[in-house]
C-alpha cells in the first residue's frame, strides 16, 4: 500500500504500513465505527431510562404498578437487558438490575437483581 487509508498521503517507512500516522489511523477506525456505535449509544440511552423509571417506582415504595403509569413516565417495553427467573418459575424481564413481571394484562410487579 503506498497511500494512507484516511488522508490519502503518500506513505513512508514499514511497507505494510496503512496510515501516516495516529492521528489518521484514529480517524479511519472512529469513522468506520460511527453509525455502530450511535445505534449502541442510543439503546442504551432507552434501557438506562427504563431502568432509571423502575427505580423511582422503587425508591417511592411502589412495588406493584400498572403498565399505564410506565407509559406516562417513557417506559419502552421493547427494550430490556435479560430475564431473570424466579423462585416459581417466572420470568423477569429486567433493565440492567431493575426488574418487572406481568401479575394480570395490566399489573406489574417490580423486582430487583439481587447482585451475582
Amino acid at each position: 500500500m503506498e497511500y494512507c487509508l484516511d488522508c490519502g498521503g503518500k506513505l513512508r517507512g514499514r511497507p505494510d504500513k496503512k496510515f501516516c500516522d495516529g492521528y489518521c489511523r484514529s480517524h479511519y477506525n472512529n469513522e468506520l465505527n460511527k453509525n455502530k456505535n450511535a445505534a449502541l449509544k442510543e439503546i442504551n440511552g432507552i434501557l438506562k431510562k427504563n431502568a432509571g423509571i423502575l427505580e423511582k417506582l422503587g425508591k417511592i415504595g411502589l412495588t406493584t404498578f400498572t403498565q399505564q403509569m410506565l407509559f406516562i413516565e417513557g417506559f419502552d417495553f421493547k427494550f430490556f437487558t435479560h430475564q431473570a427467573h424466579g423462585k416459581h418459575g417466572e420470568v423477569y424481564k429486567c433493565c440492567y438490575n431493575y426488574g418487572y413481571r406481568f401479575i394480570n394484562d395490566d399489573e406489574l410487579l417490580l423486582f430487583i437483581v439481587p447482585p451475582a
